[in-house]
């Protein structure tokens, strides 16, 4: 804290804390030797508080100053409502993080259950023709080196929903299946713990429309995998990560390099067929969910 100066009256000085507080600067008063000192909490507002105190001083019963106590009694109590919010998140969270994974967990638990299951019985993508084809967002054929679709959504048009989410069970190889199943879980308990399960479900399942989506429309029904839903759920906890740090999401720097990297090395074709349509998708609808809040809170207070 820095002083910024002293004043002889009480209501002054506590007149003057309030009109700091409307104009988002935070201070404190004390008595020392029969003055009221004021002193500002935070260094950069300093400069800013001095060049108000010397305002004051010359006039502090200016009309500037008026109904600045009611307005600093409701952004207190806001500021209250958020801390006592605060402390119940951060409270929440830790009981949350004390209990069994399968248990605070449960969607994504089953989803990695899922992938293990499916890998299992397609051999990682090598077998299991019927499973893939059951799984996938269309039925195709391939014909020596080109797939073969059927007609544009006539699976899904007679009633197999399921197939725009399914297919983020199939994966196409072992490292494929490695990474993509390390990376949900570490995402997919960040988001469900901090998130709960119903609003966990609700993004996995938004993820995994508009990756699949853009996928299928972009390059047809040949792919599979959980990235795209990863991707969406990296998106969601990096933007909350940088814009809303009470929402207790942390995501490292190096992981978000290593997310990026890949993200744009597959686009280069280098490291062989990648869904990039489904990243894509998966990650600009992740951000773009993890940023609304704040966008809207910035949008309201104009």
């Amino acid at each position: 804290m820095r002083q910024v100066g002293t004043l002889g009256s009480e209501q002054h000085a506590r007149r003057f804390a309030d009109y700091l507080l409307t104009r988002g600067i935070h201070s404190s008063i004390e008595r020392e030797d029969g003055q009221w000192v004021v002193w500002i909490h935070e260094e950069d507002h300093v400069d800013d508080a001095r060049d108000e105190f010397a305002r004051f001083r010359e006039r502090p019963d200016d009309s500037t100053y008026a109904g600045a106590a009611g307005r600093a009694a409701d952004l207190r109590k806001q500021d209250e409502r958020k801390a006592k919010q605060v402390r119940r998140n951060v409270v929440d969270v830790a009981q949350r993080w004390s209990r069994p994974v399968a248990s605070r967990c449960p969607i994504t638990s089953a989803m990695l259950l899922g992938c293990v299951l499916v890998a299992l019985l397609t051999r990682f993508g090598d077998g299991g023709r019927e499973v893939i084809q059951a799984l996938s967002i269309a039925d195709y054929e391939i014909v020596g080196n080109r797939v073969r679709p059927s007609a544009e959504f006539a699976d899904i048009r007679r009633g197999e929903v399921w197939r725009l989410v399914t297919p983020v069970f199939l994966h196409f190889g072992l490292l494929h299946f490695a990474f993509n199943v390390y990376m949900f879980f570490h995402f997919g308990t960040l988001v469900e713990t901090l998130r709960g399960s119903a609003r966990f479900a609700l993004l996995v399942v938004t993820f995994a429309l508009v990756s699949n989506l853009a996928q299928y429309l972009a390059r047809g029904p040949s792919f599979g995998g959980m990235s795209g839903v990863l991707y969406g759920l990296f998106g969601y906890a990096w933007m909350k990560s940088r814009f809303d740090p009470a929402s207790a999401f942390f995501v490292p720097p190096s992981t978000v390099f290593i997310l990026m990297a890949w993200f744009f090395l597959g686009m280069t074709g280098m490291v062989g067929p990648i869904a990039n349509f489904a990243h894509g998708g998966g990650l600009v609808t992740g951000m773009m969910l993890g940023y609304a809040p704040k966008f809207w809170r910035d949008l309201t207070r104009k």
